[in-house]
């Protein structure tokens, strides 16, 4: 196995860093929130499927060369959140697989701060920076409005509609710039 980090990013209110096992219980109670999990897969999730969720996000890293960030809020340190890009090798049509996906959940406490939107900046900044893929994709439903919102705001526009495990999806695209 190769040796990796995961990056620290800073942004003026936030720090985006590793999953580590003290987080698990803020994570846990995040996925479990109705009003998080309404837009994102329907249901809360239960502690087993958390867990599943917080290694898979921990190993992305060793095997993609990026994954997930815990999101920390600078001034009260609190675990509010995770962003990051993943390949999930999601069965959709049009395919997304082989692109970076950028995805995000925060806690209810940190909705409607502009939390999202200043860690998927600099998520897609650091991608811009780090990936060898064109392009970078994201699903959202589409009545998640504040999501759509984020995704525009950082340069994703609307490529295709897909049904995913039964429901409508949008996939977004947006062009990888920066090459150095």
């Amino acid at each position: 196995m190769t040796a990796f980090s995961i990056p620290i990013l800073e942004t003026a209110r936030l720090i985006l860093r590793e999953h580590r096992l003290e987080d698990f219980p803020a994570i846990l109670k995040m996925w479990s929130d109705p009003d998080v999990t309404r837009l994102i897969g329907g249901k809360p999730r239960a502690e087993e499927e958390v867990w599943m969720k917080f290694l898979r996000n921990a190993g992305l890293w060793a095997h993609l060369g990026y994954g997930y960030w815990v999101l920390v809020e600078r001034d009260s340190g609190a675990v509010i959140g995770e962003i990051g890009l993943a390949d999930f090798k999601r069965d959709l049509t049009p395919s997304i697989k082989g692109m970076p996906e950028l995805g995000y959940a925060l806690a209810p406490s940190a909705h409607g701060k502009g939390y999202a939107s200043e860690a998927a900046r600099a998520v897609v900044a650091w991608g811009d920076q780090h990936l060898s893929e064109d392009t970078m994709s994201c699903i959202i439903s589409p009545e998640n409005l504040a999501s759509i919102r984020v995704a525009e705001k950082c340069g994703f526009r609307e490529a295709a509609r897909a049904d995913y495990h039964g429901d409508e999806t949008l996939i977004f695209h947006r062009d990888v710039f920066n090459r150095s």
